[in-house]
């Protein structure tokens, strides 16, 4: 994959009205909105559920006025390249997302695999203390509610971090606070994480079905 190096003075903890900038998403972040730099005009932009590519994605369709395959792993072999010589006549940027690196998408049109080996590579990096501060006050700021430092601090330094971790964490300090009638401080979120950790090793034991996570 084509990559590009990133300035050293990249914003690393602006916000943005779609979603958290921070040290674990800046890169992808620069080259979004840095698109008219890239190869062809084409990237591929990877991360994990819930990373927030899908909101990356589409701030980056409305920002260039270029193209978005979202999920692109599961699309046609025939409609990805159609979907590329149409960027490409129309002069316009194209974006492939997907949560699965490119060896697992299976392609095997050879123009395909050609054009996909000449894109940037734009990865979402696993969250780091600021993206997980973020995303925690994000989700209850949405539902007009807070969390305490105390509790933000006590998940940043035991919790497994993933962006998917973060979200179950975050509804289950929801759900306990609510059964309690408590404010989301230290002692809910312990109770969320060894309830979430429980879980986790019943799941991995194969005793309890997955959880389904919305991709964001």
């Amino acid at each position: 994959m084509s990559q590009i190096a990133l300035p050293l003075d990249a914003v690393s903890s602006a916000k943005d009205n779609s979603y958290i900038v921070t040290d674990a998403n800046a890169e992808a972040h620069y080259y979004l909105q840095n698109w008219q730099s890239w190869p062809n005009l084409t990237a591929i932009l990877v991360g994990d559920p819930s990373s927030g590519k899908s909101a990356m994605a589409r701030k980056f369709e409305h920002d260039s006025g270029g193209y978005i395959a979202d999920d692109a792993e599961l699309v046609a072999d025939t409609d990805l390249f159609h979907l590329w010589n149409r960027a490409k006549e129309e002069r316009k940027p194209l974006l492939f997302v997907s949560g699965k690196p490119i060896s697992e998408w299976n392609v095997e049109l050879p123009d395909l695999k050609s054009r996909l080996a000449a894109s940037l590579l734009i990865e979402i990096n696993s969250p780091d203390e600021a993206m997980i501060e973020g995303l925690l006050q994000q989700y209850f700021s949405l539902r007009g509610l807070s969390v305490s430092k105390e509790a933000i601090l006590y998940l940043n330094k035991r919790m497994e971090r993933s962006y998917r971790n973060i979200q179950l964490l975050a509804q289950k300090m929801d759900n306990l606070a609510i059964e309690r009638k408590k404010p989301i401080n230290r002692g809910i979120a312990m109770e969320a994480l060894s309830q979430h950790q429980m879980m986790a090793e019943q799941q991995n034991s194969g005793s309890a079905a997955p959880q389904n996570i919305e991709e964001g």
